[in-house]
């Protein structure tokens, strides 16, 4: 009966998701430049609309960002399919890693990794960079780890349960900041202005660097999750 209550509340609620998204594509403003052509409107009214000295990021995250949150659902979709084909498979993964050489060499660079792609992050509105990119070199900072320690090593640290967690939070934050958009500008995904401090500081471009630590995180959990679910963890307790 709880099972059946549970299907039924998720019919429910998909349902109407799937109508609001649908009356939202009502309320969006219509583009006024198609006469100028795309490209010279974004170039010379990126800046301007957005915040964002990187355009490249100003389309991704504003004027196509319907098309970047099909991206990251496509993402979501190949993370879930992967998980559910080789969830019964297990394959013997080596637990013990590389040499001691190796593994002090690969923790002494570790924190220079993970800066390194927080910052492609956090700075993808003022630098080439962002959400997808940054996540990618957090996602090749797990699958180091498991390779040079051992399977077990990542496993105990960060979990496949820790991971699921951080890709469900960036996906929350996309959609969080795009029903943000619904109630405070109109449109959903709308630009959030009132986020927007002077052009080139690290909190410029409204809801943009936002949406790319939401990306990020999604990006680089869910790969990990796909490596993990191809190579599989064993549970062998020494190293």
């Amino acid at each position: 009966m709880n099972k059946l209550i549970k299907k039924i509340m998720s019919l429910f609620i998909l349902a109407g998701v799937t109508y609001a998204l649908y009356q939202n594509f009502s309320l969006m403003p219509e583009y006024q430049g198609l006469n100028e052509g795309l490209s010279s409107y974004i170039i010379e009214s990126g800046l301007n609309d957005t915040g964002s000295l990187n355009l490249i990021t100003a389309v991704l995250y504003d004027y196509r960002a319907f098309d970047s949150l099909g991206e990251s659902t496509v993402i979501f979709g190949a993370v879930s399919g992967i998980v559910l084909i080789l969830s019964r498979k297990m394959l013997p993964v080596s637990s013990k890693g590389l040499s001691f050489i190796v593994k002090r060499t690969l923790g002494i660079m570790t924190p220079f990794i993970a800066l390194f792609g927080l910052y492609v992050i956090t700075h993808g509105h003022l630098t080439p960079g962002g959400g997808f990119q940054g996540g990618v070199i957090l996602a090749a900072i797990s699958i180091i780890f498991s390779i040079v320690y051992g399977s077990a090593f990542d496993y105990r640290r960060y979990s496949p349960q820790t991971k699921t967690a951080l890709e469900t939070g960036g996906a929350m934050i996309f959609l969080g900041l795009g029903l943000a958009g619904i109630i405070l500008e109109g449109a959903f995904l709308h630009n959030l202005g009132f986020l927007t401090a002077e052009t080139g500081t690290l909190i410029s471009a409204g809801s943009i660097p936002y949406i790319n630590i939401g990306v990020g995180f999604k990006v680089g959990a869910g790969l990990a999750i796909i490596f993990y679910s191809m190579i599989q963890k064993t549970f062998e307790e020494d190293f």
